[in-house]
């Protein structure tokens, strides 16, 4: 059953103009993280976009679940954020990611009206990976900043994990590309894409988005190599694992040197000293766990989390320092220690839903639907992993990509299906 169904309501609901949809969908893809405050722009450009389209309303909305559970998790999330202020008395800390929350669930619609092609989708994606890779490079190699980031909040974590969504994503549109009349162009350009996404997160210094590679492989794998020989699929595999093996060599990356800390940081924890940035994390969550045994419903709020670590600092049941920071780098336990249970439950669904919906088309025959459930199903398998260790979803970025991006590639997946 398509996700969208045909009839001629809709056709009258696009833009006559196909460059401004091309346009606002690669603003999209590299807003985020290339311009100042482009991941409010570049949501307010597509809401823009398919207002001028809109004439009339269409005549049927059958086929159209996943894009209403999209909506509903989105709208509930802003909810439960704008809730959480009201109780807590912190609605000017809410507003941020509330109002996210709902430019996201505005988006869904709105991409869905503006019928996206393919060529865009992949094409922005290939364009932001290159831009990716060559921002952290002027960062580091000439500005001499010791990890890359992006503009504004956009930190070297959320800017290094991001760039790696979009470099996996763009070798999900392998698959696309290989069907295109222009395949050697397109395969190079994705691969560029891929490689500026890969070369940013190495130049940020991530550590934790990595470990999204090998769950990210096991989508792959089920999605094309399965289908190989047994000879393309092992050299491919060798071929990846020589990349990553490079890169954890090359001593420019820094990959190297912040993995051994983070294992020193590991053992002195494990052996009662917590030091560094993962020593603080297991910290954080430890405290985050007894917070949330107290109040397990409401959270503490936005502000709240902060004072109430303070407090367990003051009783010794935590190391000093766990007030400093005000989210608890961790997105499952942020969710519910500073905005309650609800708020749990909320961010798990939005994480199941691609799972649910893409799933089943990973074993499409039809190649283009099949790189749309790999891109569909990268999402919430990387938010996951970048979530053990951060809290993207206490960030404006984090949300807004997570459901922009997620509305345009159901949209897509809506096109294909008529």
């Amino acid at each position: 059953m398509p996700l969208v169904p045909e009839h001629s309501g809709l056709r009258a609901l696009v833009p006559e103009r196909c460059g401004l949809r091309a346009f606002v969908l690669v603003l999209l893809v590299i807003g985020p993280l290339l311009l100042p405050l482009g991941y409010w722009l570049a949501p307010l450009a597509l809401l823009l976009a398919a207002g001028l389209g809109w004439s009339q309303r269409p005549a049927s909305i059958k086929g159209m679940w996943p894009q209403w559970w999209a909506m509903a998790a989105l709208l509930s999330f802003g909810a439960v954020e704008l809730a959480t202020g009201l109780w807590h008395r912190e609605v000017a800390l809410a507003w941020p990611t509330a109002a996210a929350a709902l430019l996201a669930a505005a988006m869904v619609p709105a991409a869905t009206l503006l019928r996206p092609q393919l060529a865009w989708w992949w094409g922005g994606l290939a364009l932001g990976g290159v831009g990716n890779g060559l921002w952290a490079l002027w960062q580091v190699g000439v500005a001499g900043a010791s990890r890359a980031n992006g503009h504004g909040e956009v930190n070297a974590i959320l800017f290094g994990n991001l760039a790696l969504l979009t470099g996996l994503l763009c070798l999900a549109g392998l698959g696309w590309a290989w069907q295109q009349r222009w395949r050697r162009r397109w395969l190079v350009v994705l691969l560029l894409g891929a490689t500026g996404g890969l070369l940013a997160s190495a130049l940020s210094g991530t550590r934790g988005g990595w470990l999204a590679l090998p769950l990210a492989t096991l989508v792959f794998y089920r999605a094309y190599l399965r289908g190989w020989p047994a000879r393309w699929r092992w050299l491919t595999l060798g071929a990846v694992a020589l990349l990553l093996v490079g890169l954890y060599l090359t001593p420019q990356s820094g990959v190297q040197q912040r993995v051994g800390v983070a294992m020193d940081e590991a053992t002195d924890y494990l052996a009662g000293e917590p030091n560094g940035s993962v020593g603080t994390r297991l910290e954080m969550y430890r405290g985050a766990l007894l917070l949330i045994a107290h109040t397990p419903w409401t959270g503490r709020g936005h502000g709240g989390y902060r004072d109430a670590m303070g407090e367990l600092m003051a009783q010794g049941r935590v190391v000093p320092g766990m007030d400093r920071y005000w989210h608890g780098h961790n997105d499952l336990l942020d969710a519910w220690v500073r905005r309650g249970f609800p708020a749990l439950l909320i961010l798990l669904g939005l994480y199941l839903l691609p799972l649910w919906v893409f799933t089943p088309r990973l074993v499409a025959t039809d190649p283009e639907i099949r790189s749309l459930a790999v891109a569909g199903l990268l999402l919430p398998v990387t938010f996951i992993d970048f979530g053990l260790s951060y809290a993207f979803f206490a960030y404006p970025i984090g949300i807004v990509v997570y459901g922009g991006w997620l509305a345009v590639v159901l949209a897509c997946a809506a096109s294909k299906a008529e």
